[in-house]
C-alpha cells in the first residue's frame, strides 16, 4: 500500500515526506472546506483521492466519513496528509483494516499524527461544543491492532516496534500542550482528559455511562484507540483531540441520542479545532 501512496504523492508533484498526518473524525469534512476557504493563502489542496485508490484499503461506510486522503500544502512547501473520515470496527472491519490508512503514511516516513474525533461526555463538567485534548485512553473495544505476529516493516521486514510496547507516554505531552494553547486562542473551552474507546455501534446505556463516569473517564467514542496504539508501537508521535458532541446518555437528561444531531454539533466547532491543529502542525519539524 505504501508504494501506491508514494506514487499518488509523486503524481501530485510532491517528493518530500509529509510533515504530518491528520485524521478528521465525524462532522469535520465540511469544516475542512470552511477552513480552506478562510486560509487559502496559507494552505491549499494539492491532491485528493479515496481510500480505495490505495490497493488493500477498505471503503468507509459511515455518514460523515468520506474516506478520502487530501494533501494540503503551505507556500513554504510543507505538506500534510489529511485523512477525511476513518474506518471503524463496528463497520465489520478488523483492527488491521482500521489502522491501515494511518499506517500507510507511517510506512512512507511520516512521524507526526493528530487524531481527531467526536465523543460523548462522561465528565459532568463537559458541555457539547467543548473540546478535550487526550492525555490518555482506556481501550474497552475487546480488540488490539497488535494481536498476532509482531507487525513488521513491509520494506525491511524488521519489527516496527517491541512485542510489548510501553504506552505510558502514548500521547505526546508537548504537542498536547501546544494544542491546548491554540484551542484557547480560538476561544474554545478546552480540557485535558482521558478518552474511553468502545466498539459500538450502539450508544452507551445510562448504567454504562454512570459506571464510566465513576471510573474518572472523561469522554467516550468508537474510534482512535486502535490507531493510537499501532502508531505508538511504530515509534510515531501521536496527539488526540476529542470534540464533545453530546452528553453521555442519562448523565443529565433523557434527550435521545442521534447521529445526525451529533454531526450538526460537530460541524459547528470542528473548524476551530482544524485551525488549531494546523497552527500546531505548521511548526512541526519536517523530514527530508
Amino acid at each position: 500500500m505504501w508504494v501506491y501512496m508514494l506514487n499518488l504523492l509523486r503524481k501530485a508533484g510532491f517528493e518530500k515526506t509529509p510533515a504530518a498526518h491528520v485524521v478528521l473524525g465525524s462532522g469535520y469534512a465540511e469544516a475542512l472546506r470552511g477552513f480552506l476557504a478562510e486560509n487559502g493563502n496559507q494552505w491549499s489542496s494539492r491532491a485528493q483521492f479515496p481510500f480505495e485508490e490505495l490497493q488493500g484499503l477498505r471503503r468507509s461506510t459511515v455518514e460523515g466519513h468520506s474516506g478520502t486522503f487530501e494533501l494540503l500544502c503551505a507556500p513554504t512547501g510543507k505538506c500534510v496528509v489529511v485523512q477525511v473520515g476513518r474506518l471503524h470496527g463496528y463497520e465489520g472491519y478488523s483492527p488491521k483494516d482500521v489502522i491501515a490508512p494511518v499506517m500507510v503514511s507511517r510506512a512512507i516516513g511520516v512521524r507526526h499524527f493528530v487524531l481527531t474525533n467526536s465523543s460523548g461526555s462522561l465528565n459532568p463538567t463537559y458541555d457539547p461544543g467543548d473540546v478535550m485534548v487526550i492525555q490518555d485512553h482506556v481501550n474497552l473495544t475487546g480488540h488490539n491492532p497488535l494481536i498476532g505476529p509482531n507487525p513488521t516493516d513491509s520494506k525491511t521486514k524488521k519489527p516496527l516496534g517491541p512485542r510489548f510496547p510501553d504506552l505510558r507516554n502514548l500521547y505526546d505531552r508537548e504537542i498536547s500542550a501546544q494544542l491546548l494553547r491554540s484551542l484557547d486562542q480560538q476561544k474554545m473551552r478546552a480540557h485535558l482528559g482521558t478518552y474511553l474507546g468502545v466498539l459500538g455501534p450502539s450508544f452507551e446505556t445510562p448504567a454504562e455511562v454512570r459506571l464510566f463516569s465513576k471510573w474518572g473517564l472523561d469522554a467516550v467514542g468508537m474510534s482512535t484507540v486502535w490507531e493510537a496504539i499501532a502508531l505508538a508501537h511504530s515509534g510515531a508521535t501521536v496527539a488526540g483531540v476529542a470534540l464533545i458532541s453530546n452528553v453521555g446518555c442519562g448523565l443529565r437528561d433523557d434527550a435521545p441520542l442521534d447521529h445526525h444531531e451529533i454531526l450538526r454539533t460537530s460541524k459547528a466547532a470542528a473548524q476551530k479545532i482544524i485551525s488549531s491543529v494546523f497552527q500546531v502542525v505548521a511548526n512541526l519539524p519536517e523530514d527530508r
